[in-house]
């Protein structure tokens, strides 16, 4: 039951900072986003700033514990900073509208309606089941079978081992990824294949900060915290396919749940959202890449918008955090960046394809650097 409690408010906490961080990422860029995207788009931005806080951290052997707490200031910094700036910008939208206490609607004879809080709220959520109706249920229903599954499946694989093993051994030595997760052995040296890979440091850190234990965090919060960003960039997809009706993506959503049911091959994409989806090749294969290809359309539709290539370029750099196998990210970039940018005619959408491949490039660079023992990554 302790470890249930946790793991609820481990869930909730998180959402806030991604919520958090999200908001804060919409009004700095001026886009005009739903929750969901706010809510992508915070998932995202959170873990590319934590790769870069993370790994100096892990190189200079800071111990988990001042990383928890370092890391704890950051998230309630942004926290803070995004409510302080939501209160501010209702507020001005109350005095806009020529009160600060109500929020009024001329009428056709010019008078003002008075609008309630409770009465928002009640319009909100009408709003919500005129555009989604039935299919909301659907689709949310979906979702939570996805979340059972998850959580209840049991993988016992090497990965498993790994992104476990490496938060139990960080948490109950107060290390950043100083041994191995395999044998408990202090390494002499970190690899170049793990050592920019601070999705599982993530883990290490919200164990030190909740007292959960890392099977928990690992394999059900960020499990079904996944399942719920990797359906929620289905749907924007959807709903830049289908010219905004949220219905049709809904449906798409469910659609592509089913797909990925039946994909059975050890390596596709569909067993990895079912079975791994605490791993960080999973991330990559279901949230990082599925965005790129969001990024795609959305540039389609919006050639001139440089808020793209922002995104974009935020999500090469957490695609880094999630699993060193992003080395391939630049190739999905160009597969799906280059020819929207042919479409569009615009050649300056090279020119950003080519500076979004960067993150990947370092790494590619610094990994292979590492294998022809050019550079060593020393662990003591």
């Amino acid at each position: 039951m302790r470890e249930l409690i946790l793991a609820c408010i481990g869930f909730v906490l998180e959402f806030i900072v991604f919520y958090a961080a999200g908001s804060l990422l919409v009004r700095v860029l001026k886009i005009k986003a739903d929750s969901s995207l706010t809510f992508i788009l915070g998932y995202l931005v959170y873990f590319a700033i934590f790769e870069i806080v993370a790994v100096p951290m892990t190189l200079k052997w800071v111990s988990l514990t001042k990383a928890t707490y370092i890391w704890t200031g950051v998230m309630v910094l942004v926290v803070l900073t995004a409510m302080i700036w939501a209160m501010k910008s209702k507020a001005k939208r109350r005095l806009d509208m020529h009160s600060q206490e109500v929020l009024g609607k001329p009428q056709n004879d010019g008078s003002i309606r008075i609008q309630t809080e409770p009465a928002r709220i009640t319009e909100r959520i009408s709003d919500v089941w005129r555009n989604h109706s039935v299919m909301l249920l659907a689709a949310g229903t979906v979702v939570l079978l996805q979340c059972l599954i998850v959580v209840l499946y049991k993988d016992t694989t090497v990965d498993a081992a790994y992104y476990v093993g490496t938060v139990t051994t960080s948490v109950y030595t107060d290390t950043l990824g100083r041994y191995n997760p395999f044998n408990g052995a202090i390494l002499k040296a970190f690899q170049a294949r793990y050592i920019f890979s601070a999705y599982p440091m993530n883990n290490a850190v919200w164990c030190r900060l909740l007292g959960v234990h890392p099977i928990v965090q690992a394999k059900v919060v960020m499990s079904c915290m996944n399942v719920i960003i990797a359906n929620l960039i289905i749907y924007q997809i959807g709903k830049r396919l289908f010219d905004g009706n949220r219905k049709k993506a809904d449906l798409m959503l469910i659609f592509v749940c089913v797909l990925q049911l039946f994909c059975g091959t050890i390596y596709s994409s569909g067993t990895f959202f079912f079975t791994r989806s605490y791993e960080g090749k999973a991330i990559l294969a279901n949230i990082a890449m599925p965005m790129v290809l969001m990024c795609a359309i959305w540039y389609l539709q919006e050639k001139h918008s440089r808020n793209v290539w922002i995104i974009l370029f935020i999500t090469a750099v957490s695609a880094l955090t999630f699993s060193g196998s992003a080395i391939i990210f630049p190739i999905v970039i160009a597969a799906g960046m280059a020819p929207a940018a042919v479409m569009n005619k615009k050649f300056s959408g090279l020119v950003y394809c080519a500076v979004c491949m960067i993150p990947s490039v370092l790494y590619a660079a610094v990994f292979f650097a590492c294998r022809i023992g050019i550079l060593t990554l020393a662990a003591s």
